[in-house]
């Protein structure tokens, strides 16, 4: 297909009734109220469908099929699936207390090739608010099997309080929970694979407590007890507007962008997403960035890597975008925050707080004077 007939892509959101959800999203994010509780909205994954222009009506999955390098970029192969899940997540009740394998344990344990590493966004959290990030220290796999014949796996959790624009990574085998009065985005690997630790003492609609995972669970966790629990995120900042890095890893980059007037040329050599999360923004492309799509609050817009450039205008101030993509981590992460003088100490955190799990690090180390 042509560069012209490529074109920015608004996908359909995807709601996910939960027994944890609410109508928070709505209130939030302007998706339409539902009869059930929402707790998600998947808003770009692999069965997403595109809602505007030529491709309306078709499954990302489809298009990937027949364009998957004008899709995702040159490195893209015949058969790669789209490599991200991206979702608003609204937690009216706690959520269980988890744990997602990686790539080798997923292979191993369900056959599949992904695991889940994921990272969370705070867009609003109640006073009080928590999240379980890790186990406290001094924990084991005998201490948590303990816990749990005892009835108190609870006392073993990092409960940490967050507040609205927090940025936590959760890469994979880190237990974690989100706790009731959060809204937040994540953007994880496509894999949905989820090992349930503990759910609470919830009963499912037939009145039995919900199945849990444990051995899986205890097989992937990363006992590791955590120093850090947020990502603090580096600035790049310019009259048209501020480019803040929140996480990094080989799985994908996360940034925010603050637009308070037309930005330059922005270049494109591999998809990304752009979710609107306070605002409007107009996306411009094309010759001489002639055409242009609106993008309101609480939508979310694929960029074919075909499109090469774009530029954003705000169409309603504060203009907030959340861009996610699959990074080159030394060119799109370390290279650029490095020239705009951040230490190596604050990027390297952008890859979390495990040292051992931290996929920038052994960048920063490579390419050290």
């Amino acid at each position: 297909m042509a560069a012209h007939a490529w074109y920015p892509l608004l996908l359909e959101p995807h709601l996910r009734p939960t027994p944890w959800g609410g109508q928070r999203l709505a209130e939030h994010l302007h998706k339409p109220l539902a009869a059930q509780p929402v707790g998600e909205s998947w808003e770009a994954f692999d069965d997403s469908t595109v809602a505007n222009g030529p491709h309306a009506g078709t499954r990302l999955q489809d298009l990937l099929r027949h364009s998957v390098r004008d899709v995702l970029g040159e490195g893209a192969t015949g058969t790669a699936p789209f490599p991200l899940l991206f979702k608003f997540l609204d937690a009216q009740q706690d959520l269980s207390v988890q744990v997602h394998p990686d790539d080798a344990h997923a292979q191993a344990l369900e056959g599949y090739p992904y695991g889940k590493t994921e990272a969370w966004y705070i867009l609003h959290a109640e006073p009080g608010a928590r999240i379980v990030h890790g186990f406290r220290a001094g924990v084991d796999e005998a201490a948590v099997r303990a816990a749990l014949a005892e009835h108190v796996f609870a006392d073993l959790l990092a409960f940490v309080p967050v507040q609205r624009g927090d940025v936590v990574f959760v890469p994979a085998g880190t237990v974690h929970a989100v706790l009731k009065g959060i809204v937040l985005a994540e953007i994880q690997q496509q894999s949905d694979i989820t090992y349930r630790f503990y759910d609470w003492n919830r009963m499912d609609d037939s009145g039995r407590p919900r199945a849990l995972h444990v051995e899986k669970a205890l097989r992937v966790t990363n006992f590791s007890a955590l120093e850090t629990h947020t990502v603090r995120p580096l600035s790049i900042c310019s009259e048209a507007y501020d480019r803040d890095w929140l996480v990094a890893c080989r799985y994908f980059a996360w940034e925010r962008l603050n637009v308070r007037a037309c930005t330059p040329e922005l270049p494109l050599d591999k998809f990304q997403l752009l979710s609107v999360i306070a605002g409007a923004a107009e996306v411009a492309y094309g010759d001489r960035y002639s055409h242009s799509l609106s993008a309101r609050h609480g939508q979310t817009v694929l960029l074919p890597a075909r499109l090469q450039s774009y530029r954003l205008r705000p169409a309603q101030q504060p203009c907030v975008l959340l861009k996610a993509y699959v990074p080159a981590l030394r060119a799109d992460v370390v290279a650029p925050l490095r020239a705009a003088g951040h230490p190596d100490a604050s990027i390297q955190q952008l890859g979390g707080a495990d040292v051992a799990h931290n996929d920038v690090l052994p960048i920063i180390h490579s390419t050290s004077a």
